[in-house]
């Protein structure tokens, strides 16, 4: 029932109706024509338990889907925090050495 193509569609509501229609859009801040079609697409659902389970069930595939992206980019990470680790691991081994040779350098010149 979402996100295919839509059309215009025109009803004629009563008075009152179309006035409790303007109170919900001020509170919370719409338009009473996205209140109606809210309202509209909730009924039209409603009896519809199979329409609902597919509409769960696409919404759990997105939830699923998003957990394995988050594990992979967690191992992701976890590897290469790693390889940061074993690089500056060997920097600070080689800055050792070649503090140990500049100091040998500079005793042989004095």
């Amino acid at each position: 029932m979402t996100g295919g193509k839509t059309r215009p569609l025109t009803i004629r509501l009563p008075a009152r109706a179309v006035e409790r229609l303007h109170e919900h859009a001020n509170i919370v801040k719409g338009r009473p024509t996205a209140i109606a079609r809210e309202l509209i697409l909730a009924g039209l659902i409603k009896g519809h338990s199979r329409e609902q389970a597919e509409r769960m069930l696409t919404i759990e595939r997105r939830l699923a889907s998003i957990g394995q992206e988050m594990q992979a980019v967690s191992r992701k990470t976890e590897e290469q925090s790693a390889s940061v680790e074993r690089l500056l691991a060997m920097f600070e081994a080689l800055l050792q050495v070649l503090a140990g040779e500049h100091s040998k350098d500079n005793s042989r010149h004095e």
